[in-house]
């Protein structure tokens, strides 16, 4: 019996992990820019996510940095930066990790961005109240 609640609650702990990621996702997917034809982050995608994250959310942004799409990858990385010491700590443990080329120098760079004192906040961005505006991130909680 207390093993079949176990196995129920870790189910729902697995679908719930998939869901908050999957909301990340569209966060990031909503605030993509696209310049010559080609999708991108921009700093609204990195302030968009930042702002729906705490450190709760340390894992599922970890996972994300294995993400097969490269700005959802980008993005995890950017925002984990922006974490200070937990989100360090979920880049440096993820490098072990990272065979794939790309997410081990998403990764790589992360760290180096992290490790740069004249690195600002991503609350620090100047943006005026017409470009806030523009960020879209996780439901309403987020304007």
């Amino acid at each position: 019996m207390a093993l079949a609640a176990l196995m129920v609650l870790a189910v729902a702990d697995v679908a719930a992990a998939a869901a908050r990621e999957d909301e990340l996702k569209r966060v990031i997917n909503r605030n993509t820019g696209f310049a010559h034809m080609t999708r991108g982050m921009n700093m609204y995608t990195l302030i968009a996510l930042r702002s729906c994250v705490t450190d709760a959310d340390l894992p599922v942004l970890r996972r994300l940095l294995f993400d097969r799409d490269y700005v959802t990858q980008l993005s995890a990385a950017g925002v984990l930066v922006d974490m200070g010491a937990g989100g360090r700590a979920a880049l440096v443990s993820a490098l072990p990790e990272a065979t794939e080329y790309r997410a081990r120098s998403t990764i790589q760079d992360a760290l180096r961005e992290a490790g740069d004192p004249a690195r600002r906040p991503l609350s620090a961005y100047p943006l005026d109240a017409r470009e806030r505006k523009r960020i879209r991130g996780c439901g309403a909680a987020a304007h």
